[in-house]
């Protein structure tokens, strides 16, 4: 086999000579017939004479010239896949380096996408960089939908691959230690996604009573020296595991801090640390993962809240109370969702569940808070949003409010109650209703992202040796990168003008949504492995954005030459420079 794919000339065209004439032949002969039988009137032949002609020798032509036509096809089908197997496929290019550089990591944090300008102009879509300390595959364009969509890429193999992301997780948990996170997926797409309204109202009042908290209710140009760690506060676990839980000072505490124990174990925070530090460091953490202790404290803040849950559901059922009524007095948290199912997700006790909620933290909540921060960064930055963001809110909100008071006026008419649902003390409420009619606030967060997220982006691994595309062979085990620059910046098609320039009302008037993905748009990835978490997230920065610019008529930089730190994530280089709030009269 390896003879043949590498041969160094191609294979003999086929000399049988008559297999060749013998169609060609027919189908003169065939065609002569036509022709003589136009000229002659044999298609005006009456039916018997059309009957008494030797029709089978017609058949039977027939059937030879489409054997011979199909021996032909086959045969030059087969020559052309032996020619393309003598032909080596074409080798990746490798991108030159500057002139005193070993690697291309300097020259790619210096200007990323200017860096991947050049190496699209030198090499073409696909090409290899020495960076992080590997060599790795970059595809851009279509090969990007390759990557993601082809099942011999895996995210997750690369991750693990990495950073061990597995094993130390899979330390965690006691039940469901698949590959996939089958168990994470289904609680956020079954319980956790399709509640988004329900769980909306009481995310509202956690995030605005930290935001009072953390930044106070009358600020004048307030110094914040670490905005982050005020909305690390606000984006908090209140929907994993309930108020009663989420309000604990030392449950507070675990969600902020488990994932800077996660970036410290894996080297989060520096991804160019030598591959055998790492390794040591998941060695060493494996049999003592410091995520386990917060763990057994989620547990142990959790015991008492549930064993009270379950006295109050036992009062219900002895008095008798009626479904409704057993619904509405009924905890509506994933902590009690899996409670609920705890049997069908094979949970072992409640120290289990308390590691399965960690991984939905780490997984979510803390991509939430980095996302929030980035906005609230990018309102400081272009402060000329804020005021049109805070009209757009209070535009729909006055709608809203009076659609409902037109409802209440309307069932009075008809002499119906007023539902509770219809309470006026709620009508300026932010709802799932009002935050999808805010397109300017949708059309802001997505520009956030599409601009913010990292040029070279999302990791794979070839599980096996792959052929894209253009023949190009990824090598099993072969790490990838995407380039988006080639989507996000400079991608005109999908974008409108000047695609490398946040224009932040870009997609107002759009279908293009914060959650709708695809290869254009690739913060939350695309395909099997699409995050599935990324509703709530854009639920949670809608809220948080909305609550800025309702409170703060104005946020700046303390430092205003600090702007161009944060807009964009690198890696080991997390910037969080001073901000200035001004409350609004």
């Amino acid at each position: 086999m390896i003879g043949v794919f590498h041969a160094d000339t191609p294979p003999a065209v086929p000399t049988d000579t008559f297999s060749l004439l013998v169609p060609i032949f027919l189908a003169l002969v065939s065609t002569a017939y036509i022709v003589l039988s136009k000229m002659l009137g044999m298609h005006h032949l009456n039916r018997e004479r059309q009957q008494s002609f030797p029709k089978t020798y017609l058949d039977s032509l027939v059937n030879t010239l489409d054997q011979q036509r199909k021996k032909i096809a086959n045969t030059l089908h087969n020559y052309k896949i032996q020619a393309d197997k003598s032909r080596p496929p074409p080798p990746i290019p490798t991108v030159s380096l500057r002139a005193g550089d070993k690697t291309h990591d300097k020259e790619y944090r210096e200007n990323q996408d200017k860096f991947l300008i050049r190496c699209r102009a030198e090499t073409g879509p696909v090409f290899k960089l020495s960076i992080h300390r590997l060599q790795i595959t970059v595809v851009s364009d279509e090969f990007i939908r390759e990557m993601f969509l082809n099942k011999n890429f895996s995210n997750v193999d690369a991750l693990n691959e990495l950073m061990g992301v597995k094993t130390f997780l899979h330390s965690l948990i006691k039940s469901g230690k698949n590959h996939d996170a089958r168990i994470q997926n289904s609680i956020i797409l079954e319980h956790l996604t399709p509640d988004l309204p329900r769980y909306l109202p009481e995310m509202v009042r956690a995030l605005e009573a930290a935001l009072v908290e953390g930044f106070g209710s009358n600020v004048k140009g307030k110094v914040f020296e670490s905005p982050v760690t005020i909305i690390q506060d606000m984006v908090a676990g209140t929907v994993f595991m309930g108020a009663e839980v989420a309000n604990n000072p030392k449950v507070l505490e675990t969600f902020v801090m488990s994932m800077h124990d996660f970036a410290g174990v894996l080297g989060l925070n520096d991804i160019n640390i030598p591959f055998w530090r790492r390794w040591l460091n998941l060695k060493l953490n494996h049999f003592n993962n410091p995520l386990k202790h917060r763990v057994r404290t989620l547990a142990e803040a959790a015991t008492p809240v549930i064993l009270e849950r379950r006295r109050r559901e036992a009062r219900l059922i002895n008095e008798g109370a009626d479904a409704p009524q057993f619904i509405k007095e009924r905890p509506h948290d994933i902590l009690q969702k899996m409670l609920d199912r705890f049997d069908k997700y094979g949970f072992v006790d409640l120290e289990d569940i308390c590691g399965h909620i960690m991984l939905l933290i780490l997984t979510s909540v803390h991509t939430t808070i980095d996302a929030s921060t980035a906005m609230v960064y990018y309102l400081a930055t272009y402060p000329e949003t804020i005021p049109i963001l805070h009209r757009e809110q209070i535009q729909v909100l006055d709608a809203i409010q009076q659609e409902r008071q037109q409802e209440r006026a309307s069932r009075l008419s008809k002499g119906l109650e007023i539902s509770p649902d219809l309470d006026p003390s709620h009508d300026r409420d932010l709802t799932t209703k009002a935050l999808k009619r805010m397109a300017h606030l949708d059309s802001f967060q997505r520009e956030v992202l599409r601009c913010r997220t990292e040029a070279l982006t999302h990791f794979h691994m070839a599980r096996k040796e792959t052929i894209l595309s253009n023949g190009m062979v990824i090598s099993k085990y072969g790490m990838m990168l995407a380039n988006l620059t080639s989507t996000h910046a400079n991608n005109a098609a999908a974008h409108g003008l000047n695609p490398a320039k946040f224009q932040p009302w870009r997609y107002v008037g759009t279908f293009k949504t914060m959650t709708k993905v695809g290869v254009d748009f690739l913060p939350f990835g695309m395909g099997k492995h699409v995050c599935p978490g990324r509703f709530m997230a854009s639920q949670q920065t809608k809220i948080v954005v909305s609550l800025m610019v309702s409170k703060f008529e104005k946020i700046e930089f303390q430092d205003p030459s600090q702007a161009a730190r944060v807009l964009r994530t690198q890696h080991g280089n997390v910037a969080s420079p001073a901000l200035v709030f001004t409350s609004r009269e």
